[in-house]
């Protein structure tokens, strides 16, 4: 805990929502923006 941030941004010129993750492990960052993507998904 606390070692990494989430920013989710919609872009201003396209119907998507950008998902940036930074982890000290790539594959926690992948992880986290793989579970944040499809909640996102789901939302739309």
């Amino acid at each position: 805990a606390g070692d990494g941030r989430v920013l989710l941004r919609p872009s201003g010129t396209e119907p998507v929502v950008r998902v940036m993750v930074e982890a000290a492990d790539p594959a926690v960052a992948q992880a986290h923006a793989e579970a944040i993507a499809a909640v996102v998904e789901a939302s739309v």
